[in-house]
């Protein structure tokens, strides 16, 4: 399997299908406009026999977070608004789920999230879930819900390193 920021012209995005409509359309018709934009970049995820067929994919931008979204503890460790990092979308293909395919997408996107950090200062990752379901996916892997939005989950960029350092072993 291979990520690779997404193209148009080599991946086939008409025949993605995860089941939600509004992801499907997120890669069908928004993500090649966001990308032309500097709005978002977006990721999938192939398979080497067949590098046209999307298996899933991810979005990351960037967002602002205003420190009264924020718990207390967190919240005055900073000036001000902070910019964070927007895991936006995230979705895999209906024929691969259940194959673990969602966490080396999201691992994945963390990793490239943590190198970024070093050329721009990113404190936080933020992703909006989408149900209770991913909701809980994605408190797997630590991250906590926002105190007013439960479906709004972050985690520090420390305890992404440290997250994954620890998958490492």
């Amino acid at each position: 399997m291979k990520i690779t920021q997404f193209d148009k012209n080599e991946h086939d995005r008409k025949s993605f299908d995860c089941g939600n409509t509004e992801l499907n359309n997120y890669l069908k018709c928004i993500s090649g406009q966001h990308e032309k934009k500097d709005i978002s970049r977006t990721y999938v995820l192939t398979s080497e026999l067949n590098p046209s067929h999307i298996k899933g994919y991810y979005s990351i931008a960037v967002a602002q977070v205003s420190l009264c979204e924020l718990p207390t503890e967190i919240a005055k460790k900073y000036p001000s608004e902070i910019t964070c990092s927007l895991i936006g979308r995230m979705a895999v293909n209906h024929t691969c789920q259940r194959q673990g395919l969602g966490s080396i997408l999201l691992i994945d996107a963390i990793k490239r999230i943590i190198q970024a950090s070093s050329a721009i200062p990113i404190p936080m990752i933020i992703v909006q879930a989408k149900n209770e379901d991913a909701r809980r996916f994605y408190s797997e892997f630590g991250f906590v819900s926002f105190p007013d939005n439960y479906l709004k989950l972050m985690m520090t960029l420390a305890h992404a390193k440290a997250m994954l350092k620890e998958a490492e072993h």
